[in-house]
């Protein structure tokens, strides 16, 4: 059974990522382990108090967490009655990357699930800087970013985004192979840059990804660089029609650059995609 884990702060945008991961995985029954981390409450109420009252503090964090877990299992079994997925919800004082991290590595976590916001839900930003840290914190698990209240569709057309520095072997890649056999979807792997302009190893690690993905309904693109790459590449994802992004993160990936360009706190409003991120150690 795959093991799918939702942290949430019990906003809509974290409800909408709980549902998508439902929808995604709907002909197979799933373990899912909601997370919320009270952390940032506790920092907040706690801080100029004493111990025994901070220990009052705590358990009512507890149980209000426990009670808003349980209503929304009780939503999400109703929204998704077709399949019985299995729920459990864990409430903690740790901090969200921490509590994460350390139940990926003891549970076998399969996937990470969150929503592109929390609760604040700014149109102007493109992930929130929760997701964002935990993506640069994630070790050993893909993580799967679900826009603010996206409907779901069947990712027919999957864009993975590569600058070709690297190449992947296909069992690096597995949750992106998975969905394309899943959903006999069409991948397309997207490079911002003209073909012409690859060095030496680039285009080597290009003819790679072409001989190891050619039992599958692969396309190849290049695209010219606009402003930055971010608006380039999400550009292509609206014009084209793409279901879904993914990117390989790691030190030199360019999902980093993505992540540092000023403008891409801009471009939220323009991402309907969920995005897939792979986190790949440095070898």
């Amino acid at each position: 059974m795959k093991k799918i884990l939702v942290p949430t702060d019990f906003s809509n945008n974290a409800y909408a990522a709980l549902f998508y991961v439902t929808k995604l995985f709907s002909d197979e029954a799933l373990q899912i382990t909601i997370l919320h981390s009270f952390s940032e409450e506790v920092d907040k109420l706690t801080s100029r108090v004493d111990i025994g009252r901070s220990e009052n503090i705590i358990e009512k964090l507890y149980r209000q967490s426990d009670e808003d877990g349980e209503q929304l299992v009780h939503k999400i079994k109703l929204d998704s009655s077709k399949v019985a997925h299995n729920f459990e919800v864990i409430s903690t004082p740790a901090t969200l990357s921490k509590s994460i991290n350390k139940l990926v590595s003891t549970e076998g976590i399969d996937l990470v699930v969150m929503g592109s916001k929390g609760r604040t839900g700014a149109e102007d930003v493109l992930v929130g800087s929760t997701t964002v840290k935990i993506t640069k914190s994630l070790e050993g698990c893909p993580l799967l970013i679900v826009p603010r209240e996206v409907d779901f569709v069947i990712p027919t057309n999957i864009a993975f985004a590569s600058d070709y520095n690297d190449f992947y072997q296909l069992s690096k890649l597995r949750p992106i192979v998975r969905l394309v056999r899943q959903y006999n979807s069409n991948l397309h792997l997207v490079h911002v840059g003209e073909e012409n302009e690859l060095e030496s190893n680039q285009q080597q690690n290009l003819e790679q990804y072409r001989n190891d993905l050619s039992e599958y309904d692969t396309e190849f693109h290049f695209i010219p660089k606009k402003t930055n790459i971010s608006k380039t590449l999400h550009g292509f994802i609206d014009h084209e029609k793409m279901d879904l992004l993914a990117l390989v993160y790691h030190k030199h990936a360019f999902l980093k650059q993505l992540f540092r360009e000023p403008v891409v706190s801009r471009v939220g409003k323009h991402t309907h995609v969920p995005t897939l991120v792979i986190p790949i150690k440095n070898e």
